[in-house]
């Protein structure tokens, strides 16, 4: 019963934005790391941060998945029909990494493909069998995201990182807006 271009939440409010179907969020853009690493360390397949184990720059660690602004407290949207699946990643104990987060499969011209959504909050993720569009959760900042932002090295954020056929690919090839990898602005807004 939303007006046109709203999403009703899961306490049957409307959300004001509903993104595009295909996006996670409304008008997607890549959230940069606001030090050296910059728009790249936002994006998928870069080693622009630090750490270890990229190929060919062993002092830097590749980046998983792409980094798209979004509020605390904003929902995340499935961008596919499939089947969602509630986790936590932990080291030692203690929330880190992707923090809370909802992976869903679903099938994509006949390959499996798996979007994984980071940086959720706890409490009101989804499970189940999914439609695109539907609310899978809200922006948190769980795992490693609340410590970065308190180090001003990045903005509110979900983290994508998609895996087609068990493989690594770019979670961009899968959104349905197109984004500039150098500006992070959609080139194709749909709205």
């Amino acid at each position: 019963n939303c007006p046109e271009g709203e999403k009703e939440d899961d306490r049957g409010e409307c959300v004001v934005k509903a993104p595009c179907a295909g996006d996670p969020v409304p008008n997607p853009e890549i959230a940069p790391q606001l030090g050296p690493s910059g728009m790249s360390g936002g994006l998928h397949g870069t080693c622009t941060r630090s750490g270890s184990g990229c190929p060919g720059n062993s002092s830097r660690k590749m980046h998983d998945g792409v980094d798209l602004k979004n509020a605390f407290g904003a929902p995340v949207f499935a961008m596919y029909d499939g089947t969602a699946t509630l986790a936590t990643q932990y080291k030692n104990g203690i929330i880190s990494g992707a923090g809370h987060y909802v992976s869903i499969t679903s099938t994509i011209n006949g390959d499996t493909v798996r979007n994984v959504y980071f940086h959720l909050q706890e409490a009101r993720r989804t499970s189940g069998t999914i439609n695109a569009g539907d609310i899978i959760g809200y922006q948190g900042v769980s795992g490693n995201l609340g410590s970065a932002i308190a180090q001003e090295s990045t903005t509110s954020h979900v983290h994508i990182k998609t895996r087609v056929n068990r493989r690594k690919a770019d979670p961009l090839d899968y959104l349905a807006t197109t984004i500039n990898p150098n500006t992070g602005q959609p080139t194709n807004p749909c709205n």
